[in-house]
């Protein structure tokens, strides 16, 4: 089977900083690199690495950066073919500032990637697919336009709902599962604050509107937990033995899932995996360069016991 990202695609220009930033303070940055990137981008490149049969649907400009985008996607095994070059538009950029303990703050310049359609996704899905995944760095509309198509019927659509953007809750009732971190979940459903504890995500079944859906919560340092209207399942965090980088550990989670839940793995192990996938994710620079394989991810669930 395979699995079919709708998506961003961005060229990640990182600064490393020697500080703490601070509004209107000037930091002199002594190591900057420029890597693969965007939600679409990486969580397709996760989704292969971990095993998947995975394609990818955007759009890129007729710039070098975009070239460097296919090239790179096509280096790590996904499938291109859907990926559009739009003629006079740069390719998306995104300009990550890290701090010191790793922690980042991500400005992204859309670019192509609005020019991203339903129907050209559409050409990257046939009977093979079994896992539709999207996330909010494309034109809402049109990922409207393709969960709500008849192709997709039988199909799993899963929506990670990043970034948090209030238009992308119409989008919640064609999903089959939502994926939020802590910001954005308390962000949706306007907590007064974020949630810390499996306890604290009660609050989710609000989301649900039919018994087959489920909504994954990511718990930073915590673990992570799916919800389903008949009860909840919960895997811990798994430490990292060093944080370098985290720009990129969300959308390793999103993308192992989805590769998970193509190869028919439950619950419970797909979150496992994912957990353990974001922790090795962490400790590597970049964001699509440190997304691990596989054999590199139960590797590290047999050191962990």
């Amino acid at each position: 089977m395979s699995v079919t990202v709708f998506g961003s695609l961005n060229l990640d220009i990182a600064l490393r900083l020697p500080s703490r930033a601070r509004w209107g303070e000037t930091l002199i940055v002594d190591q900057a690199t420029e890597a693969l990137g965007g939600k679409g981008l990486n969580q397709a490149i996760a989704a292969a690495r971990f095993g998947a049969a995975t394609r990818m649907a955007g759009a890129v400009g007729d710039d070098a950066a975009g070239t460097r985008l296919v090239a790179g996607l096509a280096e790590a095994g996904v499938e291109t073919g859907a990926v559009a070059r739009i003629a006079g538009a740069r390719s998306g950029r995104a300009t990550i500032l890290i701090e010191p303990a790793g922690e980042n703050m991500i400005a992204v310049e859309a670019g192509a990637n609005h020019a991203a359609t339903a129907a050209g996704a559409l050409s990257a899905i046939d009977g093979e697919t079994r896992v539709v995944l999207a996330q909010n760095e494309c034109d809402i509309g049109e990922i409207a336009a393709l969960f709500a198509h008849p192709a997709l019927a039988g199909k799993r659509r899963m929506l990670n709902a990043a970034p948090a953007v209030a238009s992308a809750a119409r989008l919640f009732g064609l999903a089959d599962m939502l994926i939020f971190n802590q910001s954005e979940f308390a962000a949706y459903l306007q907590l007064d604050a974020e949630p810390e504890t499996l306890a604290d995500l009660a609050v989710a079944r609000r989301l649900l509107t039919r018994p087959d859906q489920v909504v994954v919560v990511t718990l930073g340092a915590t673990g992570a937990a799916a919800i389903r209207a008949d009860g909840a399942v919960f895997s811990p965090a798994f430490p990292a033995a060093q944080v370098v980088d985290t720009s990129g550990a969300g959308d390793c989670f999103c993308g192992v899932l989805a590769a998970c839940v193509d190869l028919g793995i439950g619950m419970e192990a797909a979150l496992r995996y994912a957990n353990a996938a974001a922790a090795l994710a962490v400790q590597a620079e970049g964001a699509a360069p440190a997304m691990p394989g596989r054999a590199a991810v139960e590797g590290f669930l047999g050191r962990s016991g």
